[in-house]
């Protein structure tokens, strides 16, 4: 059984010098007694143009505001450290077999870039100036999962009504990628002051796009790859970036719908969606999308493979054509969701998801380590999250981080 911490933030004035180490030991010495109590206080360790940093244990979780530009700004300065390291990581692998060229990573990146909208063109640009690295430096680094060259994973678990005895949906969803970089992984909260709903997303420090996310209004959105063989297309908007609007721009699952259905994706995928109410998944290529019936009412597995008959798709065979296990860790979730319908709570799902596929589970850790995990429930707006080596189970409760719906900047904040 994984042990989970309750985490409880507040905010701090930005700190300097000596008063930042008093300040920080004294941190230490309050988290060593909360955790006695599973119970975790910490105030933001760093501040800056009206952004926030905090550091959960290992986890650091960055709480942005303002324009695009200025929370740009803020990432930059705020990660700077951690964003410097991981271009020197990534350039001590220039040049060695196997591994791409920073021309290579680049050339992706601008193209990436040109198609990016504005507004997330400004945080990139916001980060250059406050981060000691180039624009073109930040757009390498944006390429981070290209450099660490993985095939597809990922396994999703959303379960409601009868599977919860009618508690909130929970959501698990195990990032599969690699065990390389599992340090840099941040939860970034954006509070824009467009209008824009705000967003939280996990993933690696310098990625300005989202594969799992949840923003204020509830909404759980996660994507993996798929199996399909469908080709990559090049002057389209990457599909991580169009799910970073789907959630800024969408209040309700049935917009999400709309806005799938409006859009055409970079390569094929999965995108499962969820609600305090139910989930949903989508199987979504370049040509086509369809979505996909529920495998029991209140259950919804999903993992690499497409599952809607109309695709005409043969189920991988274990052994034969599945070499990443989809078909496996499919039945394996589906399995460990009968045996504890009725009784599934957070808890519960962070001990399925944490389970190695060799024991039964979906977490891998041989052939595409699974690179962090999420467990969520959007009726709380609470995630909690693990990345395996670096971080147990820890709860954020996004609540902490969302600004105020029309609270501009940090007034809510104002110290």
């Amino acid at each position: 059984m994984f042990t989970r911490k309750h985490v409880v933030v507040g905010h701090s004035l930005p700190l300097k010098g000596a008063l930042a180490l008093v300040v920080l030991l004294l941190c230490s010495s309050s988290l060593a007694a909360d955790l006695k109590n599973n119970s975790i206080s910490v105030s933001s360790v760093a501040a800056f143009e009206g952004g926030h940093l905090f550091q959960l244990e290992s986890l650091k979780v960055l709480e942005l505001h303002g324009s695009y530009r200025e929370m740009g700004r803020q990432y930059g300065y705020l990660l700077k450290e951690d964003l410097n390291q991981i271009y020197d990581n990534m350039s001590r692998d220039f040049g060695k077999s196997e591994a791409p060229t920073r021309d290579q990573l680049l050339n992706f990146g601008n193209r990436s870039f040109q198609l990016y909208p504005q507004r997330y063109k400004e945080i990139i640009l916001g980060m250059a100036e406050t981060s000691g690295l180039g624009l073109n430096d930040l757009l390498v680094i944006n390429c981070l999962q290209i450099y660490l060259l993985s095939a597809h994973g990922c396994s999703a678990m959303a379960v409601w009504g009868n599977y919860t005895s009618n508690g909130p949906l929970v959501f698990g969803r195990n990032y599969d990628w690699s065990d390389k970089m599992r340090q840099y992984i941040v939860v970034v909260v954006f509070n824009p002051e467009d209008g824009s709903i705000p967003v939280a997303s996990v993933h690696y420090t310098g990625s300005i796009y989202l594969n799992t996310g949840m923003n204020q209004r509830g909404i759980f959105l996660e994507t993996n790859g798929d199996t399909s063989e469908s080709i990559f297309t090049t002057n389209t908007v990457t599909t991580p970036i169009l799910l970073l609007t789907f959630l800024e721009d969408s209040a309700s699952l049935e917009e999400i719908d709309g806005r799938l259905r409006s859009a055409r994706p970079s390569d094929g995928c999965i995108v499962n969606v969820a609600d305090e109410r139910g989930a949903r998944s989508y199987e979504w290529t370049p040509f086509d999308l369809k979505r996909r019936t529920l495998d029991k009412d209140g259950l919804l597995v999903s993992t690499n493979h497409f599952q809607n008959p109309e695709w005409g798709f043969e189920t991988p065979v274990p052994g034969i054509n599945d070499p990443i296990r989809t078909e496996e860790r499919s039945r394996n979730l589906l399995t460990l969701a009968q045996m504890q319908k009725g009784k599934l709570t957070p808890d519960i799902m962070m001990d399925i998801m944490s389970r190695p596929l060799s024991e039964g589970g979906a977490l891998q850790t041989e052939e595409l380590p699974t690179s962090y995990q999420v467990v969520a429930v959007p009726e709380d707006l609470e995630i909690y999250v693990r990345i395996p080596g670096v971080q147990d189970w820890i709860e954020v409760d996004l609540n902490l981080f969302f600004q105020e719906e029309g609270e501009a900047g940090l007034s809510g904040h104002q110290l």
